[in-house]
């Protein structure tokens, strides 16, 4: 489908759509099919709490804004776009989907790849940035840590020993 045959009207969407892709750093699609108005809500204000975005279009659209031509949608699809992070949108799908059941993961876009529905729910698995950043930086102080004991137990044992000569020169 050539964007001379895209309907003017739509235009707008596409371009709202491009604008979103461009910004995301990874995009989930999901299959949205029974899902009530209430739980769409919930939905929507969880994905929008952990900085994404959560869009119902048509799967044309979203293949002609995210110049990718091969995706194979089929059936009704949304669309969650992570803002601020590559995962925490997918993760709050995923928490969703634990509690309710549904959506359910079809494929994802990171950068230029389409991953499949299996490399999402990997993705959803993973913990979240700042338990990341915390284990990074637990196991960068943690040698630090035993150098400083390390070298505080070989001064101490010193202190001791020396205690001690003196200790049994006054006896």
């Amino acid at each position: 489908m050539s964007p001379k045959k895209v309907n003017p009207q739509k235009t707008s969407v596409i371009d709202n759509l491009k604008d979103l892709v461009s910004r995301s750093k990874s995009i989930a699609v999901v299959d949205y099919k029974g899902l009530k108005v209430n739980q769409a809500t919930e939905l929507r204000r969880a994905v929008h709490k952990a900085g994404g975005q959560f869009v119902v279009t048509k799967n044309t659209l979203f293949s002609l804004a995210s110049g990718q031509k091969d995706l194979n949608l089929a059936g009704p699809s949304a669309f969650v776009f992570s803002l601020t992070d590559e995962i925490s949108a997918i993760k709050a799908i995923a928490d969703f989907a634990k509690k309710n059941t549904i959506p359910t993961f079809k494929i994802g876009l990171l950068g230029d790849r389409v991953l499949g529905q299996a490399e999402i729910i990997s993705l959803s698995a993973l913990p979240g940035k700042d338990i990341l950043i915390g284990r990074t930086v637990s196991s960068l102080k943690s040698p630090l840590f035993g150098l400083v004991y390390s070298l505080n137990w070989n001064i101490s044992k010193l202190v001791r020993t020396l205690d001690a000569v003196r200790a049994s020169k006054t006896n």
